[in-house]
């Protein structure tokens, strides 16, 4: 295939827009989504808002999941054209768990420009703050609904070595939760994080058993789920001695035996009562510095 001449057609931007917070837009977003010639967004009735609100009146089309097959297209025609598309979703980065994905593919396809226009993405505001560890990460996005996928899904996780990130809908989150309990373990940590960036945001840093009694009712907003991953199992089992020593570090930072405890439970994956009574032997043995106020 012989590309078109780069200097005759269009480029789609992909454009990161707030996930929240309506002030988190960089000013290169700004300014091309006030140059381009068209803006195909997830739900127009969102977008319009954001536009309103720095005063850009570039006109918008539907881009969505269900409408993709006839707008990806039509879309491509714009770009020959020579006029400028810039891609946006309801929040975030498009394509990461979000439409566009298929239209990126379109375009590069057909030898068309396609550049990024980083800024506000839930993944990357979630693993900011998320205290949870692993050996590197691993994004699933939305788990399957039900069945042998999400079956397999949840399996997978549980095996992991590396952070898990998943999204989820306030809806579905205790059940997700459940089902992270049942295939992982109530020891293994994790982070529900929600409503990041806007007034009532929420990080519930804990264990599963914990975070599972915690979110029983109805909530609301977009979530955002880490899961800390696997210890090897080659990994050395901690002794007494050097839980007692780790501790010891803690209670001298000021901690109290059962922050201290909770603490290094989610850290090393060891229960929150075999560091406590660690905790309150060090105390008892005067193994430290300071002393505890419990």
């Amino acid at each position: 295939m012989i590309s078109p001449d780069p200097s005759a057609t269009g480029t789609l931007y992909v454009v990161a827009t707030p996930i929240g917070n309506l002030e988190d837009i960089t000013l290169r977003a700004l300014r091309v989504l006030g140059a381009v010639d068209l803006i195909a967004a997830e739900d127009t009735r969102v977008t319009v808002k954001l536009l309103a609100r720095h005063g850009i009146s570039t006109s918008l089309v539907s881009f969505r999941e269900h409408n993709a097959h006839r707008a990806v297209p039509e879309l491509i025609e714009v770009l020959r054209s020579g006029r400028d598309v810039a891609l946006v979703t309801d929040a975030g980065t498009p394509s990461i768990s979000d439409p566009g994905g298929e239209l990126v593919r379109a375009v590069l396809s057909e030898g068309l420009r396609v550049t990024p226009i980083p800024g506000a993405s839930a993944l990357a505001c979630a693993m900011s703050v998320a205290p949870v560890e692993g050996e590197g990460m691993r994004f699933v996005g939305f788990l399957p609904r039900s069945g042998r996928r999400r079956k397999e899904r949840l399996q997978a996780i549980a095996v992991e070595p590396g952070v898990t990130v998943l999204y989820e809908a306030p809806s579905r989150l205790k059940q997700t939760l459940a089902d992270l309990l049942h295939h992982c373990g109530p020891e293994r940590g994790a982070v529900v994080l929600r409503e990041l960036t806007k007034a009532h945001e929420e990080i519930a840093w804990a264990r599963l058993d914990e975070l599972t009694e915690r979110f029983t009712g109805v909530v609301r907003g977009e979530i955002t789920v880490a899961v800390e991953g696997k210890h090897a199992e080659g990994d050395e089992e901690i002794t007494d001695e050097r839980l007692g020593e780790l501790v010891a570090a803690q209670l001298d930072k000021g901690l109290s035996a059962r922050d201290a405890a909770a603490a290094l439970s989610r850290a090393l994956g060891v229960p929150k009562r075999r560091v406590y009574a660690a905790a309150v032997k060090t105390v008892a043995d005067g193994d430290l510095g300071g002393s505890d106020e419990e």
